[in-house]
């Protein structure tokens, strides 16, 4: 049984400061390391719960957070960008029995920890298909693309409602409550560390083999960034349509053609 795990940082039990996810400052080496505590709690549920292969993709900014001395010697690691699926680039190599999200956090202009989609500083909001979606949405359309089910998320409570209501077949790990989008009450690493490994190790001996669609296509985006430059430039690219002042479009076939563009939008905003 092949299973993939997509590796964030913002939804991790602990952490809850921008500084705490950026390189560059104490904050942050601390941070790295209880998400690789994290990370190493799925993989060996994954296992105890049946997985014969593991494969994780470090998906946070420039996606080299997970040093690979510490991550169990069992699993095989993604890093480094660009990728063309971005955060769960690698799952379209192979057939893989689940994708499993540790550390996500909710979407753009949502209440909860660290609150974003894809890049805080260039997206206020993204919506596809008339439906606010989270990395969380994204990655789950794309994985079933795949035809790959999503199988278990990790984060806060306000991410918890949301894989409720849109993935009741998803299992679930709260790490932490959501006190505002710069404070929280986590769990200790121990604690989170064990209920991700319980939770996962259910989740993939659970097998659920429903895989999440909750937005079919064509995938028509509607993306409302932070300044009007932003959507000057971003109305430059071939198909990309102006809607407003703040407001741009674009229409796939697929979520990878989707999430190429996203990729390459928050490239050009960091430029």
């Amino acid at each position: 049984m092949n299973i993939f795990i997509s590796a964030d940082i913002e939804g991790i039990a602990g952490v809850m400061r921008k500084e705490q996810c950026s390189s560059g400052n104490v904050e942050y080496q601390l941070a790295r390391g209880l998400m690789e505590q994290e990370v190493n709690a799925a993989i060996d549920g994954a296992f105890r719960g049946g997985a014969t292969r593991v494969v994780v993709a470090d998906s946070h900014a420039q996606m080299v957070n997970l040093r690979a001395e510490n991550i169990d010697q069992r699993a095989h690691l993604i890093q480094g960008k660009p990728r063309s699926l971005s955060m769960i680039d690698g799952l379209e190599q192979q057939r893989f029995d689940g994708l499993i999200c540790i550390g996500f956090h909710t979407a753009a202009g949502e209440k909860g920890v660290l609150a974003h989609t894809i890049n805080s500083r260039a997206f206020w909001q993204v919506i596809i298909n008339g439906q606010v979606m989270g990395e969380t949405d994204i990655y789950a359309a794309a994985a079933a693309e795949c035809n790959t089910p999503l199988l278990l998320v990790s984060g806060d409570d306000h991410l918890q409602q949301w894989v409720t209501n849109h993935y009741p077949q998803t299992g679930y790990a709260c790490v932490k409550r959501a006190i505002s989008n710069t404070a929280a009450e986590s769990l200790s690493p121990q604690a989170s560390r064990e209920l991700i490994a319980h939770s996962v190790e259910q989740a993939v001996k659970r097998g659920e083999r429903v895989v999440s669609r909750r937005i079919t296509p064509p995938f028509q985006l509607e993306l409302r960034v932070m300044n009007p430059l932003l959507a000057d430039i971003y109305s430059l690219i071939p198909g990309v349509t102006r809607q407003d002042g703040v407001t741009v479009s674009y229409r796939a076939t697929t979520m990878k053609q989707l999430i190429g563009l996203l990729s390459t939008l928050s490239y050009l905003a960091a430029a």
